[in-house]
């Protein structure tokens, strides 16, 4: 089973509704209640400082624009908030669906999102991972997420991402990337490894929560150990005994796991200890340029070995030039991955497809 209401991505309607708010500052009610009075909206005042607003159809967009102009951003976001149907009473079972003013403002500026996940718009892009000592036999896919909007075009991960954050949508989201992936890799005939993003602060209970991404994998019968579930933002990581409960499900249900950005700050080699995963990626910023700079070298050189004495597989992701490759090459990293080797792409980049290794071509040859 699945957690109440885990399948419903909140979304404002159209309908007429009741506005409850519930200023966390006397000064920000007073202005609020002072502004909306004035600008035309009836308010009623409740006892211990709630304030309601009865909106009609279509007017949810208006109030929350105008309260958007009348409240600073910290006093958006310390004002809790709720939208009833219309003449609704607030009461003791509402609580659990209050946000941040702010949220629901970003839910209307941002509505784009909810009809996406609604709609199940999102596509996977899929990047080859591939043996360092080649660099043309693959290993495996990761699984980039894009958004597809209402004209088709594409939308940017940075965009999406940002949207869920500030919609509070990055539970959604992030499970829905997940099942995608796994969807999609399956209808590309993927064979080998997926690598798949995961940020664990949108898991709140490994067992409920998760059980979408387990659900599907056992209903296309596939192997739970091709998939490679990616810890990332580990640095918003403060909990690394709850990190460590959604490992433990993942690997329970027979899936491998990976660190990624290793490198990128003392939170990644505190979860290195931690976690114990299956593969590191090393950092970008560590890779990128470090075969031409000493001092980035020895460091990103000390993080290899520190891997292999644990005997963790290294992914050095970032690989943009032949000179990185070689270098990584001769510290024996095990698998590589950049766009000197495949750009991300919605068909899975094979070997001696076009724009597959065009770059590693080109530059080996020049060095013989």
């Amino acid at each position: 089973m699945a957690c109440e209401g885990c399948e419903v991505i909140p979304r404002l309607g159209e309908t007429a509704a009741r506005l409850y708010l519930a200023p966390k500052l006397a000064h920000t009610r007073g202005r609020a209640l002072r502004q909306l009075r004035d600008a035309g909206w009836e308010v009623t005042r409740l006892e211990g400082g709630v304030l309601y607003v009865d909106v009609p159809e279509g007017g949810i967009p208006g109030l929350l624009e105008s309260l958007a102009g009348m409240l600073t951003r910290p006093e958006l976001g310390n004002c809790p908030a709720v939208v009833l149907t219309a003449g609704a009473q607030f009461e003791v079972r509402h609580l659990g669906g209050m946000v941040p003013l702010s949220v629901l403002v970003a839910r209307q500026e941002d509505g784009w999102l909810g009809e996406l996940l609604a709609e199940e718009r999102l596509e996977m892009h899929f990047q080859p991972i591939l043996h360092a000592d080649d660099g043309e036999r693959v290993f495996a896919y990761e699984a980039l997420a894009r958004g597809i909007g209402a004209d088709g075009s594409l939308i940017r991960p940075d965009r999406l991402f940002g949207a869920a954050r500030a919609t509070e949508l990055m539970f959604h989201l992030d499970r829905a990337a997940r099942v995608a992936a796994i969807r999609q890799a399956a209808a590309h005939g993927i064979t080998e490894n997926v690598f798949i993003n995961f940020n664990p602060t949108s898991v709140y209970d490994p067992v409920f929560c998760l059980k979408t991404t387990f659900d599907e994998v056992n209903r296309l019968n596939t192997d739970p150990g091709r998939y490679v579930f990616e810890v990332v933002e580990t640095d918003e990581v403060e909990d690394a005994g709850h990190l460590e409960a959604i490992l433990r499900e993942y690997r329970r249900q027979g899936f491998r796991v990976a660190l990624d950005d290793l490198g990128a700050g003392y939170g990644s080699l505190d979860l290195l200890q931690n976690i114990r995963p299956d593969f590191v990626k090393l950092d970008r910023a560590m890779v990128d340029g470090v075969a031409a700079d000493g001092y980035r070298a020895s460091i990103t050189g000390r993080l290899i070995q520190m891997a292999k004495d644990l005997e963790v597989t290294v992914i050095a992701e970032g690989v943009e030039r032949v000179e990185d490759w070689i270098w990584l090459r001769e510290r024996e990293v095990d698998l590589v991955q950049g766009f000197h080797f495949a750009r991300p792409a919605r068909t899975p980049p094979r070997p001696g497809a076009a724009g597959f290794g065009e770059s590693l071509g080109a530059q080996s040859s020049r060095r013989g």
